[in-house]
């Protein structure tokens, strides 16, 4: 519908990519696992992973990881932001695939959120958390969808 207004009034209107849909995919002995095809042709090439702000993973992109830099990147260590900062940035690493296409999640973070031998991919519009599937179902079942589409269109 926005894509005609625009085109009625002579603007360009391009559909927008966006990242979406939940894949579960195993995690090799060596904490390797695959990106989905349909995720991963929508990332780019550099790619990066943290901690998410919830019991997850998040994998950024170079944009991304840029904005996150300028939000956080400069703090001084009396500004209260500073220990996200360190957790941020101490948990941060670049998302390399090999040359099978398999990708190495850091020990570090596998044990922060109890990742074992499967995750699930879940796309976020600009960006893909990873989550344990109970954690994941658990979060969900909290955050009661339905409840949040009515609230919002109350408003």
């Amino acid at each position: 519908m926005i894509c005609v207004i625009m085109w009625a009034k002579g603007e360009n209107c391009t559909l927008r990519d966006f990242i979406s849909g939940t894949y579960r995919y195993q995690i090799d002995d060596k904490g390797r696992i695959r990106i989905p095809a349909k995720i991963k042709n929508l990332l780019g090439e550099k790619l990066w992973i943290s901690v998410g702000d919830q019991e997850n993973l998040v994998i950024y992109t170079e944009q991304m990881i840029d904005q996150l830099y300028d939000k956080y990147g400069k703090l001084e260590s009396d500004d209260p932001a500073y220990r996200k900062q360190r957790y941020i940035f101490a948990n941060t690493f670049r998302f390399q695939g090999d040359s099978q296409d398999r990708f190495q999640i850091p020990q570090i973070l596998r044990d922060l959120i109890g990742l074992k031998n499967e995750a699930l991919f879940v796309g976020m519009a600009n960006r893909v958390e990873i989550w344990r599937e109970d954690t994941y179902l658990e979060t969900l079942a909290q955050d009661n969808p339905n409840r949040i589409i009515r609230r919002s269109e109350g408003n």
